[in-house]
């Protein structure tokens, strides 16, 4: 009788044995799939850093080629491009208030073209000792008054 309570114990230790054994099996199949998963991921990243490698040389040729570019430009105008940009920009300023003053002339039914022939027969001082060394437009002037003003009104 204890021999067979001992082959049973040993039958169902057997049993276990194989179902650890087939746990280990699964378990290894699990950790073989993780490695080839951390071994694709490596793959990955290092095409990865070499691709963001070769971006950034991209990029600083690119920052060199407009920089050489901002120099040639500038030499061409002789100033910076920052200075032009401004020239730019307040060209930009004055061409829209002369639209304003235009709309606003045309609104009153004024002649626009009369503000224009006013503007071009200003003549820059020639003395660099004239105090008016930068003249507005008269109709810049003009529009500053935005009621006909009467000459009773002056007096």
């Amino acid at each position: 009788m204890r021999v067979k309570k001992v082959e049973s114990e040993n039958k169902s230790l057997l049993k276990k044995i194989e179902a650890d054994q087939t746990e280990i099996d699964i378990l290894k199949v699990q950790v073989a799939e993780l490695e080839e998963e951390k071994a694709r991921r490596y793959e990955q990243n290092k095409y990865f850093e070499l691709k963001n490698k070769e971006l950034e040389v991209a990029k600083a040729v690119k920052e060199h080629e407009l920089y050489m570019m901002n120099k040639v430009i500038e030499n061409k105008l002789d100033k910076s491009i920052e200075q032009r940009f401004e020239e730019i920009e307040v060209e930009e300023v004055r061409a829209k208030h002369q639209a304003e003053i235009n709309a606003q002339m045309k609104d009153k039914g004024k002649s626009v073209e009369s503000s224009v022939n006013a503007e071009r027969s200003i003549v820059l001082a020639t003395n660099p000792e004239s105090p008016i060394q930068n003249p507005v437009p008269i109709s810049v002037v003009s529009a500053i008054f935005e009621e006909d003003v009467l000459h009773e009104d002056m007096g």
